[in-house]
């Protein structure tokens, strides 16, 4: 994901790196924080990969600074891991569909419909399990429990509203 939102970014501006963390915090804040530790290695990656490229310059306190842009590769690689996300882990899954409703907008409309179809069947299963695991004789749920699980289940049907 974090080549997602880094990607994203750039897609919408040129920015140093202290401006992709600063933007990617601000816009995506509910789903993922990124340290410079993370995003500085993903950007090499992506520059590699001939996704990104940079201009430098010398900034009026002596300081060299790197201003990144996305490549017209970079929008199609971009395109093609929004595309390719893998739901590995349940727990994650909310988290990921969200971010990529976020990013949604720089897709085409039929790549939209097939990512919105996607998530929708992947948000239905996930309601289906939490519902199997509610109605289970044998799980014996706290009040809490019960109250925790129906907080995402309604996280869940507000995203297949959202997609619908």
């Amino acid at each position: 994901m974090t080549e997602i939102l880094i990607l994203y970014i750039l897609s919408k501006y040129d920015a140093t790196i202290y401006k992709i963390r600063k933007l990617i915090g601000e816009k995506f804040f509910m789903f993922s924080v990124l340290s410079f530790g993370t995003i500085t290695p993903a950007l090499k990656r992506l520059e590699e990969l001939s996704c990104v490229e940079f201009d430098t310059k010398m900034t009026d306190g002596g300081l060299v600074t790197k201003t990144y842009k996305i490549t017209p590769f970079g929008l199609k690689y971009l395109k093609s891991i929004i595309a390719g996300v893998e739901f590995k882990n349940k727990l994650n899954m909310l988290n990921k569909i969200s971010i990529l409703i976020c990013v949604s907008d720089i897709l085409e409309d039929e790549e939209k419909i097939n990512l919105f179809n996607d998530c929708k069947n992947r948000l239905l299963l996930l309601r289906a399990d939490i519902n199997n695991a509610v109605e289970n004789p044998y799980n014996m749920y706290t009040e809490l429990q019960k109250n925790v699980i129906n907080a995402n289940l309604s996280a869940v049907d507000k995203l297949l509203g959202e997609i619908q």
